[in-house]
């Protein structure tokens, strides 16, 4: 978030095009790689806020 307007991050998914959130090629390339080498999980959570943050702890080795 480098830009001196812009208030968001930098749209790493591509979800906002045209919309530049700072940083160059070379630091955006380096963010997607790093995302891409963790883990992915497909999970649901419900509407149990508790229940969710156990599970999404457990899931990430917190407990």
């Amino acid at each position: 978030m480098s830009g001196a307007t812009e208030d968001r991050y930098p749209d790493h998914f591509g979800l906002a095009p045209g919309i530049n959130g700072g940083g160059d090629d070379i630091a955006r390339a380096t963010v997607a790689d790093r995302l891409a080498r963790l883990p992915h999980h497909q999970i649901v959570l419900g509407h149990d806020v508790t229940a969710n943050a156990d599970f999404l702890a457990k899931l990430a080795g917190v407990q």
